[in-house]
């Protein structure tokens, strides 16, 4: 019965696919011409002016770590993380915060990276509900690759909650986690996992969820609109389905705000919610937080956070997608290999007329006119990276779903073989292109 359900679901899919313009079908990405690669201006993000945020060399002697703080009268408020990979939140003292960081930013031998604690919102554009049509799960050929995976890989979702009451997403989100509070950052130590493999959690990671209120709820709705995106429930009559509808999701919430208002996060809680990860179980993380040039992915603004990006990456395993941003802007800042950053396209198969784009890009996916799951349980339709990014994000979740023992490297890999994409290889608008849900899938079930 319930195969035939599915089967009923994926032939309305195919339908509606009919109805809709061809190239959803069988979408053709096509190089914008009014796109320049020069560097426009960029208002720089605010910070928390009195606040840095320390990564202590591994090796450096702890009294001397000490010693070189009470010098610049710095105040250790918070401790995140162990010996290998710790993170100081240090409160410096009134009117030296510039002569702090730059003295703190120079002395190698005792310190590996020093941030601030800058201030991001989401990236969203969201619009009224008028377009009930999900276009890019034909978009991303789904229908063909829930023949073969729906999911079932975990995906942890940084953003404001998720509300796991709503049908698309009932039974599908943990509890998760709140970042975005001085408590949760206070827990310091506890949140970080003693092991060294994927999904390694621990008594101190437990204790650390179970003092937390969780994030399963959602007041801003943009974590909502982001989790269903990626894994919304398929044959339930409710909305729409998720590109990776048997997966769950790990929340954990870093920022918050009333209904469609502008969530903002910062470093801190990205840091916060980036060690509970590491206990989470989850292999997969979605950010659609940032900005041009300034954003999370730039390791020269945001050095104790690539150090904890860098160590999910290397040591864990783990995969990490992020928003390109909706400042329709040019960003040149180095491509990261730890990070996937993606941007957006509209039904036309053309950059969205929001996303960014450069050098920083690495896959796109549609990001105009997308049905999501809204909070009260109804259908919203949104635009943004922010949900191009969890597409992506979905597609990593069946590739793992499929099978789990793939490296990181391997379903990148994946991913980039079984691209769309304007041009042969990279270019700086799709990166390596739209990934293609069932050629991705094939690819995890044959190997590369």
């Amino acid at each position: 019965m319930f195969r035939r359900k599915v089967s009923v679901f994926v032939a309305g899919i195919l339908a509606l696919s009919s109805s809709l313009p061809a190239l959803c079908a069988d979408i053709q990405l096509k190089n914008p011409t009014n796109k320049p690669f020069n560097r426009p201006k960029v208002q720089a993000p605010t910070w928390q002016d009195d606040i840095l945020l320390v990564m202590p060399d591994m090796k450096a002697d702890k009294d001397e770590v000490n010693e070189a703080l009470q010098d610049v009268h710095g105040t250790v408020v918070a401790t995140l993380g162990d010996a290998r990979l710790k993170m100081l939140v240090v409160k410096c003292e009134k009117g030296q915060f510039a002569k702090t960081e730059e003295k703190l930013t120079k002395d190698k031998k005792h310190f590996k990276a020093i941030g601030r604690n800058y201030r991001f919102a989401a990236n969203v554009v969201p619009n009224d509900p008028k377009f009930p049509n999900s276009w890019h799960l034909t978009a991303m050929n789904c229908p063909k690759a829930w023949d073969t995976s729906k999911g079932g890989a975990k995906i942890a979702v940084l953003d404001s909650g998720c509300q796991a009451a709503v049908a698309d997403l009932s039974g599908k989100i943990e509890k998760g986690f709140d970042a975005n509070t001085p408590a949760a950052k206070a827990l310091g130590a506890i949140l970080m996992a003693s092991g060294s493999l994927p999904g390694v959690t621990d008594l101190a990671g437990a204790i650390a969820a179970e003092a937390s209120s969780g994030a399963n709820t959602d007041q801003n709705g943009h974590g909502t609109w982001v989790a269903s995106a990626a894994v919304a429930a398929m044959n339930n009559n409710a909305v729409t389905a998720g590109i990776a509808p048997s997966s769950t999701v790990y929340p954990i919430r870093i920022a918050d705000a009333a209904y469609g208002g502008t969530a903002m996060t910062d470093d801190l809680s990205v840091a916060c919610a980036m060690f509970k990860v590491f206990t989470s179980g989850a292999r997969i993380v979605n950010l659609s937080y940032g900005g041009p040039y300034y954003g999370f992915h730039n390791p020269a603004i945001h050095a104790p956070l690539h150090q904890i990006f860098s160590e999910f990456y290397y040591a864990r395993q783990g995969l990490i997608f992020l928003s390109a941003g909706n400042d329709a802007m040019f960003d040149g800042t180095p491509n990261c290999p730890y990070i996937n950053m993606v941007s957006a396209i509209d039904s036309s198969g053309t950059l969205a007329n929001f996303s960014n784009y450069g050098t920083m890009v690495d896959f796109t996916a549609p990001g105009k006119g997308i049905v999501v799951t809204d909070v009260n349980g109804s259908d919203k339709t949104v635009d943004g990276t922010s949900f191009s990014s969890p597409i992506v994000a979905g597609v990593a979740a069946l590739i793992l779903s499929k099978n789990p023992l793939l490296p990181n490297v391997a379903v990148e890999q994946i991913l980039r073989k079984s691209c769309v994409n304007s041009t042969p290889g990279w270019n700086p608008y799709f990166g390596w292109g739209m990934p293609d849900a069932k050629k991705a899938v094939e690819m995890a079930t044959l190997g590369l």
